[in-house]
């Protein structure tokens, strides 16, 4: 970018980069700008048009600060869309290329579970923050449709509003990390810290199979006081600013009843849940 107060107190110098940078030449006549007064007059090489050469440089540079910086988003933009690949952390991947069409849906129950995802993936793709709760059995698709949903909002974001930075989190597989690097057993040496801010600042969170550490779900059991405080650290962080979508094996009850109504609180928020209790175990040998 050109200077074009420091370069003009310079006669030789701002004729050699008018000419060099610009493809301005200096005609040697004078003229009068109602912005930068009395001025000599220079030649566009390019355009045959006589400017002043103030005013010209001055919209140059506009001109390339408004690249720079359109070019600095595009480029955030490109980082932010690489995050869901990137930095996810999975427990099974059999869902992960299947998406909306690869949910076999053909009960009413199937049918509204996808709908009412489809939707949530929508409303935040557009911008809008709320939280969402998958609940049901064991093999019903609630990690499918979580995957669905941040996979279509990583798709779709930027068309509708911006690129949000989407993450999917196996919930079992991450706690068992944070613990791991604590000891210094993590073979690559990522901290408890690490994957709490990864939690924290993506802008769409998928927590897959939360309250696995708390057993089956007709105990009265509460989650490890570890666990909640990890999770209370994301939610606390992620409230009213981030989307974060929960698929469980709990009902809601049995999650504020596992993690206290601290965490449930901050769920509240615009929370959307969807039911999969009436839909079979759609792996293959159960509920067929």
């Amino acid at each position: 970018m050109i200077s074009t107060n420091k370069i003009m107190s310079n006669r030789k110098e701002f004729e050699r980069l008018a000419i060099e940078k610009a493809g301005l030449l200096p005609t040697g006549e004078l003229s009068t700008c109602e912005w930068h007064g009395k001025f000599e007059l220079f030649h566009i090489l390019a355009t045959d048009e006589v400017v002043c050469p103030k005013c010209y440089l001055e919209a140059k540079n506009k001109r390339f600060e408004i690249e720079e910086t359109t070019g600095s988003l595009q480029y955030k933009d490109k980082e932010k869309k690489r995050y869901l690949k990137r930095y996810s952390i999975y427990g099974g991947r059999s869902f992960l290329d299947k998406g909306f069409k690869g949910f076999d849906a053909k009960s009413k129950q199937e049918l509204e579970a996808r709908d009412a995802a489809m939707a949530i993936s929508k409303e935040i793709a557009s911008g809008k923050v709320l939280n969402a709760i998958l609940t049901g059995p064991a093999g019903t698709g609630k990690s499918h449709l979580a995957h669905a949903i941040v996979f279509n909002i990583n798709a779709m974001s930027a068309e509708y509003s911006n690129q949000l930075s989407c993450l999917f989190i196996d919930f079992t597989s991450v706690m068992e990390l944070i613990i791991a690097s604590y000891s210094n057993n993590a073979s690559d040496k990522k901290t408890a810290e690490y994957y709490i801010n990864l939690m924290k600042t993506a802008d769409v969170l998928v927590l897959d199979d939360l309250g696995t550490d708390v057993g089956k779900t007709d105990t009265n059991k509460m989650a490890s006081d570890h666990t909640y405080k990890t999770l209370f650290k994301v939610l606390n962080a992620r409230e009213g600013t981030k989307s974060t979508i929960i698929s469980t094996n709990l009902t809601y009850d049995q999650l504020k009843n596992a993690y206290d109504s601290r965490i449930s609180s901050r769920l509240s928020m615009n929370l959307k849940i969807i039911y999969f209790s009436d839909i079979n175990d759609k792996r293959p040998g159960f509920g067929f």
